[in-house]
């Protein structure tokens, strides 16, 4: 090259490599290595107003479909079968009962289609007892509660 002659590609490199550290410290700069840009997952390919445009609408898109964990049933937002039941309900069952618990724990997989954990079945089926509170009555009044 002449002297005086500058290369246009260097100055770009050295401008764009100067404004990426002065930016270092905003949310909105490239802060990793990898080249990825604060809050989003989308890799950052360059500088151009459109790849701008596209991560703020991510952000913006994102934070439209925030919702709370308690939003999501039951199944979803638990980590363990346990959780949020800090109750404990220790039954003691006769043999007949036993042997009925079994059987419509099956019967719920299979309408279900799914396999369930033992606890969630126990609790639905307590549940749906206590909306039929008719039911349980009649079996009580069975085991002699009204003699």
């Amino acid at each position: 090259m002449k002297s005086g002659a500058s290369d246009p590609f260097a100055e770009e490199s050295q401008s764009s490599e100067t404004n990426a550290e002065n930016e270092g410290e905003s949310d909105e700069s490239v802060t990793t290595a990898a080249g990825r840009r604060s809050g989003t997952e989308q890799e950052y390919t360059g500088d151009s107003e459109q790849n701008r445009e596209e991560i703020e609408a991510t952000k913006v898109d994102n934070q439209e479909r925030e919702f709370s964990r308690d939003q999501l049933p039951y199944i979803l937002r638990r980590d363990k079968v346990k959780d949020e039941r800090p109750e404990v309900h220790q039954l003691f069952v006769q043999e007949e009962t036993h042997a009925a618990a079994i059987s419509a724990e099956r019967d719920l997989e299979d309408r279900i289609n799914d396999d369930l954990s033992r606890t969630d079945a126990r609790e639905a089926i307590y549940r749906a007892g206590m909306q039929h509170l008719d039911d349980a009555e009649e079996i009580l009044r069975h085991w002699g509660y009204d003699f």
